[in-house]
């Protein structure tokens, strides 16, 4: 019997554990060139991911009455890494629109809009423009490790 506690004790595991972690889940505002404007944030670090550890979502959200997430897009990754301590050129950012996206639309709708950027880095080191790719909500449970609601 003891013999057999200390093979189950040392034994790996062989179930798959989640290796990311959710950091960030809160409502992030940034002044736009008019207006005040505001995004969901939530923030994923995978420490398991080499090159871009980090995943940021952000939800476009119908009370935004400020510039939209896309259009401020290399703005706020420079912002939200230097509020949160991450290099923006080390993260995969998804840009979520949905329901919750438009006034009068039922924020639970099903239909949704995925679309991920990637910044890197110049020469000078300044963040550079990013680079876009429509992807799925599978795409994005990937990227956050099982994660993303």
């Amino acid at each position: 019997m003891l013999a057999l506690f200390a093979l189950l004790a040392v034994a790996p595991s062989t179930a798959p554990t989640a290796r990311a972690q959710l950091m960030v889940d809160t409502l992030f505002t940034w002044q736009g060139y008019a207006r005040i404007a505001q995004t969901h944030l939530r923030l994923y670090y995978n420490p398991a991911e080499e090159k871009r550890p980090y995943t940021v979502v952000l939800r476009e959200l119908a009370a935004n009455r400020g510039p939209s997430t896309i259009t401020d897009a290399r703005y706020l990754a420079d912002e939200i890494g230097r509020t949160f301590g991450i290099d923006p050129a080390e993260a995969t950012w998804v840009f979520h629109w949905g329901g919750f996206s438009f006034d009068g639309a039922d924020p639970d709708d099903a239909k949704e809009l995925f679309i991920r950027a990637t910044f890197s880095r110049s020469t000078s080191d300044r963040l550079t423009g990013p680079s876009w790719r429509i992807v799925g909500r599978d795409d994005v449970i990937a990227y956050t490790d099982r994660h993303f609601p």
